[in-house]
């Protein structure tokens, strides 16, 4: 992740869940669907959370899984997640999402949500193999992430010779930061997806209007 993109999710450690607190009818009936599906997938599993930012995801979680940990570049963001309540054990690390610090084999269920529109187009098949080796075959991983809609969280915007799009973010405090946004297709989360694991196919992925998430059990 670019210096930049880090002090980005530092600053916003705040304004983080506002987000969720939007009331379009559309985006809240995702959001709850969302959350019943991440409360089936993952009874109780040991779950990480990657990017795990205020624990927002992590809170709903925890009433249906055994464990949890939640692994954050930024410590402004744990420290928020550190303050809530939670209904399994969870813990929180400071923690590089590509440099996964736990052994091979070790999580039987992995989330990141709203993390993969961030990752660099180049770097997401290192980063889906180093989430897979700290899982156990079997494990249950679920991605999840926004859809494109004009207007909303900045223009998109993209540079020369790179593949990548880019939005330029405005924080309360006015500062701007420009960050990596990819969306992604349907085809190309199959596609990507099934080159790391067998079983991936449409019927893993719910693409609506405001987000998409692609559910699937590792194949090892």
């Amino acid at each position: 992740m670019s210096d930049d993109m880090v002090k980005y999710y530092r600053d916003r450690a705040k304004e983080y869940e506002q987000i969720y607190e939007w009331r379009d009818p559309n985006r809240q009936e995702e959001q709850d669907k969302m959350e019943i599906e991440l409360k089936r997938v993952f009874i109780g599993l040991d779950v990480l959370d990657i990017g795990c930012g205020t624990g927002y995801w992590t809170q709903r979680i925890s009433e249906t899984a055994k464990s949890i940990v939640g692994i954050d570049v930024n410590q402004a963001v744990l420290d928020i997640a550190g303050s809530k309540k939670y209904g399994c054990p969870t813990e929180f690390k400071v923690m590089d999402a590509y440099k996964i610090d736990y052994p091979e084999d070790t999580f039987t269920g992995a989330i990141a949500s709203f993390w993969l529109s961030h990752v660099l187009l180049e770097d997401i098949d290192a980063w889906i193999e180093q989430m897979h080796r700290v899982m156990k075959p079997g494990a249950r991983v679920f991605i999840a992430d926004n859809t494109f809609i004009e207007g909303v969280g900045g223009k998109l915007q993209t540079k020369p010779d790179d593949l990548n799009t880019y939005k330029l973010r405005t924080l309360n405090d006015g500062s701007q930061h420009l960050i990596v946004k990819n969306y992604l297709t349907t085809e190309e989360l199959v596609e990507t997806f099934s080159r790391h694991t067998g079983g991936v196919n449409k019927k893993n992925v719910f693409m609506g209007s405001c987000f998409w998430w692609i559910s699937y059990t590792l194949e090892k």
